[in-house]
């Protein structure tokens, strides 16, 4: 009796070891610099602006809502990244056939690539366009992922209520 105990508390540990390593982030963490950490606020794109350059008042003020713009792109791009993934995860998850954790890391490989690639070929400018430029390459990136999840998600809910396969 004592070792029948002993091996259902192991296989139910064993269990939920498992089902722990196979669960997914409830929030993507993509893992490169300024991740959800984007100011998009007048006041700290006036005060970067200033910061990096000795314009005048208005060039100032022009060069701080072109940084905005550009870390306002990143923000949203990132906020709909994590609404996506939150569906996606949702809908995938249902399915236990699926490798969800393993389609998860890849997706994250697949976004930090990208960025990986895009700054590899950009000269990453000077004075406000260092920060205008990383802000866009990071907002395409995260809606590249973003787009895709968001497609497939929709794909597969489709053919879940239809009945029919998911290529």
């Amino acid at each position: 009796m004592k070792t029948v105990m002993i091996a259902l508390i192991a296989t139910a540990t064993f269990s939920q070891v498992a089902h722990a390593e196979s669960a997914v982030p409830s929030e993507l963490i993509i893992g490169y610099d300024s991740e959800g950490k984007v100011d998009p606020g007048p006041q700290a794109c006036l005060a970067h602006v200033k910061e990096v350059t000795e314009w005048d008042e208005a060039a100032t003020e022009r060069g701080a809502q072109q940084v905005c713009a550009a870390r306002k792109r990143h923000a949203d791009a990132y906020a709909a990244l994590q609404s996506n993934y939150k569906a996606f995860v949702e809908a995938f998850s249902k399915d236990r056939r699926l490798n969800l954790p393993e389609a998860v890391s890849n997706l994250k490989t697949l976004i930090k690539a990208c960025m990986d690639h895009k700054f590899g070929i950009t000269t990453g400018g000077h004075n406000i366009m260092i920060d205008v430029i990383e802000n866009d390459v990071s907002a395409g990136c995260l809606t590249l992922g973003s787009n895709l999840i968001k497609d497939e998600t929709t794909r597969f809910t489709k053919a879940l209520t239809q009945g029919g396969f998911v290529p």
